[in-house]
């Protein structure tokens, strides 16, 4: 399905009709192996044509404005989902895509802090994903931003590093606390690579997630890398958020 099939008005009836979903991917403890947080996802079943991949809608929404409807809808569900956990009594981390054109304006940083107060989620267990950060505008203003949600407690993430869309430069340069590898560095097998952006990152003060483990031998690679977190297929696919609670009852890592 091409992206010029689809129609932004469709895309944005269908977050105010609440016809999307957020499912959750777990992310591991590579030391201990256990699940400490989750990543959410949108997912958008057509009424007509069905499941639409979410490169070609999040394109769709990013190329129209509706980038800002529909991340706003992504924080809000992961919101509430991190607070009914933590009522269940599940010590998880939810961590939310965030596009570039999002942080460019107040509305996102206006609407952060409303969710927050509002769900009751504690700042500590809200991770804030920037996807393809070489797309930032003004570092200076979207820095100070963040700068202010990390002294809330927020975590700020960077995606895609090794995707050519993030550097370990962009990182540093908006204070993140957390860099995320591609699956495609991790899929290349350059373990060589993965330990030389570890060790750039620790040096850095960050955190560092290998997302697109598919493999034994390749959480295993990660793990000796010295990265300090796991995603992926070979751990657990994106699901609903309850069927992801009943996985959670028979994980074993």
């Amino acid at each position: 399905m091409a992206t010029t099939e689809l129609d932004a008005r469709e895309l944005a009836r269908a977050i105010a009709a609440h016809q999307l979903q957020v499912h959750v991917q777990p992310q591991i403890d590579l030391a201990s192996g256990a699940v400490v947080a989750v990543e959410g996802l949108c997912r958008w079943t057509h009424p007509t044509r069905g499941p639409v991949p979410p490169t070609e809608f999040v394109a769709l929404a990013e190329a129209t404005g509706v980038i800002h409807d529909l991340g706003l809808f992504a924080l809000r569900e992961c919101c509430r989902i991190g607070r009914e956990w933590r009522e269940r009594g599940y010590d998880l981390a939810v961590a939310v895509n965030v596009s570039p054109l999002q942080l460019e304006t107040d509305r996102f940083f206006d609407e952060l802090e409303r969710q927050l107060a509002d769900s009751g989620l504690a700042p500590a267990d809200l991770i804030v994903e920037v996807t393809e950060a070489e797309r930032i505008a003004d570092y200076s203003a979207v820095t100070g931003r963040l700068d202010i949600i990390q002294k809330w407690g927020v975590t700020v993430s960077i995606d895609d590093f090794g995707s050519g869309h993030s550097s370990i430069e962009r990182a540093l340069a908006v204070h993140a606390q957390e860099l995320k590898l591609d699956r495609s560095l991790i899929a290349g097998a350059d373990w060589e690579a993965v330990a030389d952006a570890v060790a750039q990152a620790k040096t850095g003060g960050m955190r560092v997630v290998a997302e697109g483990i598919e493999t034994a031998e390749q959480l295993a690679a990660v793990r000796s890398a010295g990265c300090d977190r796991g995603q992926g297929y070979f751990i657990a696919r994106p699901t609903d958020p309850d069927r992801f609670a009943d996985w959670l009852q028979t994980f074993v890592g």
